[in-house]
């Protein structure tokens, strides 16, 4: 015999709440998996909540240890968002359980990204430290974002590893493949040194409103060919692609230089942080997402990364945008 309990008797339990700004009941409503069902106001009155973005941290080889500079989580805060740092992990379950949770991404810097995945094998000698783990969690995180429309943003590494995620390929060293110099600045990273050129009409440019800026510059590996589904947004005044985007997303974007650095305290890439955040929010706020329910698979394919498709999560669909 099944029991029925009246809303008003779930309420007095403390069992079904409106929202704890406005008491709105409509917030109380549960999803298909039982869950409190985001509408105008979100599950669990999750617009009274930061959104949350993941940061891909440093995996370092010689201590099995993850690395993460404090400036990434400053900058991700002063933007107004709240920052985690992801795992690397072989079960994929860590994975189905994260990504449907979290509202943006943020690919931070680090080691070289290893030719193979782009076709090359290793030729210049710089091109030596790489972490296929580290490699595989961004390929997944990306994947997941062209599917569901996620926001993500790529700085220095990062920015080439969305490059070579959507297909594009990396010069594996400037010097010695494009006879560029200067990428790596002498003066402290928190100095803006290096000239760059913001395209028109690219998302970059609305959200720095600017066509030049000067900004910091540490690589030595670069972007060679620009992949399909990205557009190049900035350029040095060597020719050198300097950030990338993705038009047919609400935001994926890369830049190659730190932004983090002046990020904080209404800096210049304040508006860059905040782009990311704001996105995430709205994400956070998407009609009727369901945070748990997603399937992971992947299957070897031989080529440059697995094949990934996802099934459940924040869309009704399983075809990967893109």
């Amino acid at each position: 015999m099944a029991i029925e309990i009246s809303r008003e008797e779930l309420e007095r339990a403390g069992v079904v709440a409106g929202c704890p700004a406005c008491g709105d009941p409509a917030s109380g409503a549960l999803d298909a998996c039982g869950r409190m069902a985001e509408g105008a106001h979100g599950a669990r009155g999750a617009e009274h909540t930061l959104p949350i973005i993941g940061i891909v941290p440093t995996f370092k080889p010689e201590d099995a240890s993850l690395e993460l500079p404090e400036r990434y989580v400053k900058a991700v805060i002063a933007a107004g968002g709240a920052p985690i740092v992801l795992p690397f992990a072989a079960e994929v379950s860590i994975y189905e359980t994260l990504l449907p949770n979290i509202d943006g991404f943020l690919l931070s810097g680090g080691q070289d990204i290893d030719p193979v995945r782009y076709g090359e094998a290793v030729t210049f000698g710089k091109a030596e430290e790489v972490a296929p783990g580290r490699e595989e969690v961004e390929y997944l995180i990306i994947s997941f974002a062209r599917q569901y429309d996620v926001p993500v943003l790529g700085i220095c590494r990062g920015m080439q590893m969305i490059n070579v995620a959507f297909g594009g390929t990396l010069y594996q060293d400037l010097g010695e493949q494009a006879s560029c110099e200067g990428h790596w600045q002498t003066e402290d990273y928190s100095k803006p040194t290096h000239h760059v050129r913001i395209q028109d009409g690219t998302l970059l440019h609305e959200v720095l409103g600017a066509s030049d800026v000067y900004v910091n510059s540490m690589h030595h590996q670069g972007i060679r060919d620009v992949a399909p589904g990205l557009v190049a947004a900035a350029f040095g005044e060597d020719g050198v692609v300097e950030a990338v985007e993705a038009p047919g997303l609400s935001f994926v974007a890369g830049v190659q230089w730190h932004p983090e650095f002046f990020a904080g305290d209404g800096g210049s890439m304040a508006p860059l942080l905040a782009r990311l955040v704001g996105e995430a929010d709205r994400v956070r706020h998407r009609n009727q997402r369901c945070r748990s329910c997603l399937s992971i698979m992947r299957e070897e394919c031989g080529g440059c990364f697995p094949s990934i498709r996802f099934a459940g999560s924040t869309k009704a669909t399983n075809e990967q945008r893109g």
